[in-house]
This record gives structure tokens, sequence and C-alpha cells, in this order.
């Protein structure tokens, strides 16, 4: 089953209110009205986009095979044969760093894909063995109710180990959160590896048979000024003896591309017109000094 393609007026509209232009940079100011824009409206795309592939920094280059889906707050590209999300895409600065609401627990299914293509039936279900974990935290958008609700969606869970969500993963997200109150704006990419050629753990078959990855990863640059600095980490969905979260899973965005088959942050090249090598500098160089855990 397929979504219908975007009437060309849709589109046209679509792009003039949702999308920025990455040269010159996106600025915070830019990003918050456009934060604001999104507050209510859920938009999705059934093909490649290249608008957003081209305009979006925290967008990873889109596949023709699989559906780009822009919520209010973040985006992400869904599988739909493996009920799992290839990645999902979001942006912190100051607006998104505010703390106004709590935790809504607001599970639901994502409102445009259909319901025998979501990882669970119904709004109670769980992954028996596994927790719901999210990709985009529940605590990254606190900044509202409505953005907080969308991190319930189905199409951000994934089945992770309970030890392994609630412990190291989680002492990532919060590393995370740090790292976004220390530059102007920080684009991270998010998911479970369920790229072909990978490894995975296997399917929940009484749960629409979405695929359990064995790995998860998160890639990551931060802005400050005109300063760019990338980073990369691979976790595996397991128990560890050590809940801390340190640079021995770290790795540079250009060695993550190759495990999971994603091209990160394509538009780096086209930031800043005087340096177009910008995004291999930035995708083959770890500083972990810069990434303080």
């Amino acid at each position: 089953m397929k979504l219908q393609p975007l009437s060309f007026s849709t589109f046209l509209f679509l792009c003039s209110i949702g999308l920025q232009s990455c040269n010159p940079p996106t600025t915070r100011a830019q990003q918050s009205t456009t934060s604001s824009i999104f507050a209510d409206s859920t938009f999705s795309y059934n093909e490649t986009n290249t608008t957003a592939q081209q305009t979006r920094l925290e967008i990873p280059q889109l596949k023709d095979t699989n559906w780009f889906i822009q919520y209010n707050h973040y985006a992400l590209e869904y599988d739909t044969a493996q009920r799992h999300s290839i990645w999902v895409a979001y942006v912190f600065h100051d607006d998104y760093n505010q703390k106004n609401v709590s935790r809504t627990d607001a599970w639901a299914f994502c409102p445009i894909i259909p319901k025998e293509y979501q990882s669970l039936s119904s709004k109670s279900q769980t992954f028996p063995g596994y927790d719901r974990g999210h990709l985009i935290a529940s605590e990254d958008r606190v900044f509202s109710e409505l953005a907080n609700k969308e991190t319930f969606y189905f199409s951000n869970m994934s089945p992770q180990l309970g030890w392994f969500n609630q412990q190291i993963w989680k002492n990532l997200e919060t590393a995370v959160r740090k790292w976004a109150k220390d530059c102007d704006t920080l684009y991270v990419v998010t998911g479970g590896a369920i790229n072909s050629g990978i490894e995975v753990i296997g399917k929940l078959e009484n749960r629409n048979n979405v695929t359990i990855p064995k790995y998860y990863f998160k890639a990551l640059v931060k802005r400050k000024g005109d300063t760019f600095d990338g980073i990369a980490f691979w976790l595996e969905n397991k128990r560890y003896e050590n809940s801390k979260i340190t640079h021995e899973y770290s790795m540079t965005i250009r060695e993550l591309e190759e495990l999971t088959g994603i091209n990160f942050f394509p538009n780096l090249k086209y930031v800043i017109s005087t340096k177009p090598e910008l995004e291999n500098v930035v995708e083959t160089t770890r500083d972990t000094k810069k990434w303080k855990l």
C-alpha cells in the first residue's frame, strides 16, 4: 500500500512554509519560526523530497523505497516492511531546551502510517520481553505538550532490552541534551540499525513482525557560529556491565555511514559556500575533547 502523491499546490504550500535554506546557514531564529509554523500541522511525503533533502541540515539522504514523514518537531524515514524507522532526525537549540511540560505517556499510532504497517496493533500493547524504546527521547521534547505527545507515536518506538533502554541508552540521551546546551544548534540523527547486511536480533511475530535491532546509533553535528563538529555512537542492544557512556562507543560519522549505509548530513557541503569540503572534514573528524562525557 502506498501513500497518494501530493498535489502540486500542496507541495508548493509545504515548501513555502516548512523548509529553510541552508545557504546562508540556518539561524536559531529561523528554526524557531519553523517550529511554530509546524505547531498545528503534520506533513508527510511518500517519495524522496528533493527540497527537504537539500535544505534541512539534519535530514540524511532519502531513499525512494521508504516513506519520509515530517511531524511537527522531528522527521523520520520509515520502512513499512520492517515496521520500523530507518532513522529519526531532529534539532536542538535554545527554544527546544526549555522544560515546560512533563512526560505525557500519550502512546499512539502514527496518524499517517496505516495500522497494518505499524509496530503495534493497539495503544495498550507492548513489546514482549522488550521496552517500547524511544528513538527521539520524550525528554528531548518537553518544551510543549504537543511536541512531547509526538514522541509517543509508535513510529518512534523500537524494541529495546529494558536494561539497555533504561541505562546506557538513557545515559547517552542525557549526554545529548547536555551537548545541546553548549552550542548554537545541535543536529541529531538516531535509530536502530535495520539496513540490509546488518545483523538484527530477529522479529516479533506477535507484534506485526517488527524488526528487533541488534545495534543502535546516533550521529551528531553541533554548530557554534560557523564552526561545525561531528561525532557518532554505536551501541549493541544488550545488557552492559557498566552503564556509563564513554567514547569507547564513539566513532566518526563516516564510520557510522559505512556500518548503516545511511548518508548522514549531506547538506553540510552547502552550508558555507566557501567551504565545500565541510561535510568531509566534519564526518571524518572525531575530537572527543569537544564532546565531553
